[in-house]
């Protein structure tokens, strides 16, 4: 089971008391170092004062995660599993250390976007990396297009519902449902045991290999 989790435009530039200063060897997927290194000198990124992915992001789904607060076997169980995009990085793990860059993917280098920038690279490495995988989607519709599926074993989605209206911005809730699969540790057989605040599990059905789990709540929290 592999959870792919989304950028953040929205980044913070809190300082930690250890400065972190690193180079792009640090970074998984070493094919993409041509491509990282040709962003970080078009953007005039600094690669000092880094900080992990969990601490670097800032919108929604970041914050509502908390991964800070988390016990660290519920922060190992999250990070062993997990793949995190980044438009400046392509693809990396939840502690990989980032620089400050709000880039979105519809940022541009030499006139062409990052989500074109990088989507035949990432469909390549996505291709092989998730072959034969159970993959766990927390990604919008958008950054979902930038990879490849093909050859996976099943992807699982997830819809929201308030009070009968689907969640136009699900990511708190997105957050909320990885928290309670890892501090659970729950098998993709126990999915229908999710639930946060108001929301449980309304529905799970199966066109294919994609399992589409469905929440309902009255809305009273978020």
């Amino acid at each position: 089971m592999l959870f792919l989790l989304g950028s953040s435009k929205l980044q913070s530039r809190i300082r930690l008391r250890e400065n972190i200063t690193a180079g792009v060897e640090v970074y998984p997927f070493q094919e993409l170092t041509p491509k990282r290194v040709e962003l970080i000198n078009c953007f005039g990124i600094s690669m000092e004062d880094l900080s992990p992915v969990w601490r670097r992001y800032k919108n929604h789904f970041w914050d509502s995660l908390e991964f800070w607060v988390l016990p660290s076997e519920v922060q190992s169980f999250i990070s062993d599993r997990s793949l995190v995009l980044s438009p400046l990085l392509g693809l990396i793990n939840i502690n990989s250390p980032l620089p400050y860059a709000p880039l979105s993917w519809d940022s541009e280098c030499k006139g062409k976007k990052l989500r074109d920038w990088w989507k035949e690279d990432l469909r390549n490495l996505s291709k092989k990396i998730l072959e034969g995988k159970i993959v766990i989607s927390l990604l919008g519709s958008k950054e979902e297009k930038i990879l490849s599926f093909e050859g996976i074993s099943k992807l699982v989605r997830f819809e929201f519902y308030r009070r009968g209206k689907k969640v136009k911005n699900p990511q708190k809730h997105k957050a909320y449902v990885l928290r309670y699969i890892a501090e659970k540790r729950l098998s993709l057989e126990d999915f229908h045991r999710i639930n946060f605040y108001d929301y449980q599990v309304k529905d799970i059905r199966e066109e294919g290999k994609t399992m589409h789990v469905t929440f309902e709540g009255a809305g009273a929290y978020i």
